[in-house]
């Protein structure tokens, strides 16, 4: 299982580090343009407790980033450089905002995914999702879906939400961990999927 944040840093990602700690398990953060005091330090600190850091995007504005390919790659490269400064890690692993194709690159998104393997970076959708990003949900709605997500999958990748509002993420991890723990799943941050030269989930 491949845990996956996205939207941080935020002050639930110091709430999220502290589960993942207790558990032993590593993670992957996709995170968006520091705009909340201490949000650099959370990027610090995800990579100082060994999970990977990566790319959502800057602004976050699908409208903005979508525009066209060079707008895009202006707002990737903005978190790239932001990214860097404050860890010293250079992330090849990113997330599409809204996924590798939505309503917004619809247009776009064969030369967005071009460009960006040109690059050599590499992206990450998923297949299990626990809640929708425009709501908040009851954290037994995020643990049930993730557990029915996951099924009998081989590999999950899940996403999850790490902003301010996502109170029940925090609420619902531990209970996502320990029911997988005991399906006999292991938790491993994307950055394995490269290493062991598997793109694919």
């Amino acid at each position: 299982v491949y845990l996956t944040f996205d939207d941080g840093p935020s002050a639930r990602t110091d709430e999220i580090l502290e589960i993942l700690d207790k558990y032993g398990v590593k993670a992957t953060f996709f995170v968006v343009g520091a705009n909340e005091e201490g949000d650099l330090e959370r990027m610090q600190k995800i990579v100082a407790a060994g999970h990977t850091l990566a790319i959502h995007s800057y602004s976050h504005d699908y409208k903005k980033i979508y525009a066209s390919v060079e707008a895009y790659l202006e707002d990737f490269n903005q978190m790239f450089c932001q990214i860097y400064e404050a860890t010293g890690v250079k992330p090849q692993i990113f997330r599409f905002p809204g996924g590798s194709v939505n309503s917004y690159n619809v247009g776009i998104h064969q030369q967005l995914i071009a460009e960006m393997t040109r690059r050599g970076f590499v992206y990450f959708d998923w297949n299990v999702a626990n809640g929708v990003f425009s709501k908040i949900q009851p954290s037994s709605t995020l643990t049930a879906n993730a557990l029915k997500g996951v099924g009998t999958a081989r590999r999950a990748i899940i996403l999850m939400h790490d902003s301010s509002a996502k109170t029940t993420t925090v609420e619902a991890l531990p209970a996502i961990i320990e029911a997988l723990l005991q399906e006999g799943y292991q938790f491993v941050p994307i950055s394995q999927l490269i290493l062991d030269g598997n793109y694919t989930i």
